[in-house]
């Protein structure tokens, strides 16, 4: 096995899979030397005459391509590089003039990242494989673990500095508590690490070069820990657990290799990670938005335009939940993309599945799955839309999941995670469009409603504005009035008022509107009044 591991082009598209589109293809696997701006290549006289002077250059391509002419004249001028970089939108000029197997190959910058984010990237994935070691199957870090578990053994958990998993890989079906704990909050349990730094284990971790290990202890077994450093910055950690059959001494070895070889992996992780997000939710967003041109997205998210797919909304969610939710999210779904898109703080999930589900299939999936594994808290709500079989038919999904979920929680939050009354113990609570049917229709009411302009709201923003100033309750009142149906003792009840004090707010909500609740009419225009407000104000 060699001490290096040089960086070829397939191996570039692996590593850049999410940022960089591919748009042409080559058989012939080059070695990637160096990587280089164009307008650092035109600086240097001589260069762009010479194609054997750009062998293994991968060029970032800043200038705007403006046609099939001009795109074959940039593959021209850098012909003997081994990849082009190029702008965001390259891809509608590839035509029948384009050869999409000639070298170099062609890669379309995402508008998720700049070009200096691309750069500082690919030079770090060029300097990370050239020092690596070349272990099998270690592009990124659940192959690592995966390989270390079947070299040693042992069961593996690769972690960031904050002690949560990045990468996990289990042996056999024994897990001690401790570890299934880690793997099913995503993090080592606060009470764990409180123990860790209370007995100095995790500070010894944290100044060592080497190996570091824990004897077991009663039914915990024995553990291996060895830090990730580069140039003294703690990168994360690798854990390894394991039985009294493996070799403590071998272990040791191994993980001190899979130190080295985890150290650009790593690096790589957390140089991806800022700016990933932001392409998965660009992406997923085009989806989601019902975007015309749909190859990008689906390339970069790799969807296929046929299949079995669903949307889910989840309302707004907690940061520190988030991660946890996240991470069950895709156990339940393992092809599951997730990004907040939209303006109202929904957590969207595109759930991609091998065979179709219905909405309401879905939805009891979800929720068992969620239930089984977080904690009690405040709940978590979503919507789910209904299944289709083209990514293009997903847009439609996707506005149904969060028409159900503002319909949740706006009628509400009475609706259960499966069916029949809430229990104060839920923590999931999931519907479907058949499940709030008649809220879902009212916020549909709503928004066609807001094209006929502000006059439509002007009653209800007469009574918030008095009740800003006066520390009223007008406009809650008529809210309630209608929820019940006009009836007053029931309405009285909820507002924990005398009939009598209910009738004189609905003189004063006369008063101030000039419509009152028995004319048909202005009923009408007072119930679609606060419909559309709360709507506009959500």
């Amino acid at each position: 096995m060699s001490e290096t591991n040089a960086l070829r082009v397939s191996r570039l598209l692996r590593e850049t899979a999410g940022f960089l589109l591919p748009l042409t293809q080559t058989e012939t696997d080059v070695e990637v030397t160096r990587i280089e701006f164009d307008l650092d290549l035109r600086a240097s006289a001589g260069v762009l005459g010479s194609p054997a002077g750009l062998a293994g250059a991968v060029v970032l391509v800043t200038e705007t391509v403006d046609g099939p002419g001009g795109l074959n004249t940039i593959r021209a001028r850098y012909s003997g590089a081994a990849a082009l970089v190029v702008s965001p939108g390259t891809h509608a000029h590839l035509g029948e003039g384009t050869d999409t197997s000639a070298a170099p190959i062609l890669l379309e910058r995402s508008t998720g990242v700049t070009w200096s984010e691309v750069l500082v990237h690919l030079r770090q994935l060029n300097e990370g494989a050239s020092s690596a070691l070349a272990w099998p199957d270690v592009d990124d870090l659940s192959a690592l673990a995966a390989v270390i578990a079947e070299m040693t053994g042992a069961s593996i958990t690769i972690e960031d500095p904050a002690s949560r998993v990045l990468a996990h890989s289990n042996l056999g079906d024994e897990i001690d508590d401790i570890r299934r704990e880690t793997i099913l909050s995503g993090a080592i349990p606060d009470w764990r690490i409180a123990e860790l730094e209370e007995s100095g284990f995790l500070d010894v971790v944290r100044r060592s070069t080497d190996v570091v290990e824990r004897p077991a202890a009663g039914t915990t077994p024995a553990r291996s820990v060895i830090a990730l450093r580069s140039e003294g910055e703690l990168l994360g950690t690798i854990w390894a657990a394991y039985p009294d059959a493996v070799d403590p001494a071998s272990l040791r070895e191994v993980l001190r290799d899979a130190a080295r070889a985890a150290v650009p992996v790593m690096l790589r992780t957390l140089r991806r990670s800022p700016f990933e997000k932001r392409i998965r939710r660009e992406a997923l967003g085009s989806i989601l938005g019902g975007s015309p041109d749909l190859g990008p997205a689906a390339t970069l998210l790799a969807l296929p335009f046929s299949g079995h797919y669903a949307t889910l909304a989840f309302a707004e969610v907690a940061p520190d939940r988030e991660p946890v939710l996240r991470f069950h999210l895709r156990a339940a779904f393992a092809d599951a993309v997730l990004a907040h898109v939209g303006t109202h703080g929904h957590l969207a999930v595109l759930v991609h599945m091998s065979e179709g589900m219905s909405a309401i299939e879905i939805k009891s999936h979800v929720v068992s799955t969620l239930q089984r594994s977080l904690p009690p808290s405040e709940p978590f709500h979503f919507g789910v839309g209904t299944a289709v079989e083209r990514l293009d038919h997903v847009a439609r999904s996707w506005t149904e999941a969060v028409y159900v979920v503002d319909a949740l929680l706006a009628g509400g939050a009475s609706t259960p995670a499966g069916s029949g009354s809430v229990d104060a113990q839920d923590v999931v609570r999931g519907a479907t469009a058949e499940d709030v049917a008649a809220e879902l229709v009212g916020l549909e009411v709503a928004d066609a409603l807001r094209s006929v302009g502000p006059r439509i709201t002007e009653p209800a923003r007469l009574l918030a504005a008095h009740d800003a100033k006066l520390q009223g309750q007008l406009l809650e009142t008529l809210r309630v009035y209608f929820a019940t149906v006009g009836n007053s003792a029931e309405a009285s009840r909820r507002l924990h008022v005398h009939t009598n004090s209910l009738r004189h707010r609905l003189s004063r909500i006369e008063e101030i509107t000039g419509l009152s609740t028995a004319d048909r009419a202005g009923r009408l225009w007072l119930e679609f009044a606060v419909l559309v407000f709360d709507r506009e104000s959500h």
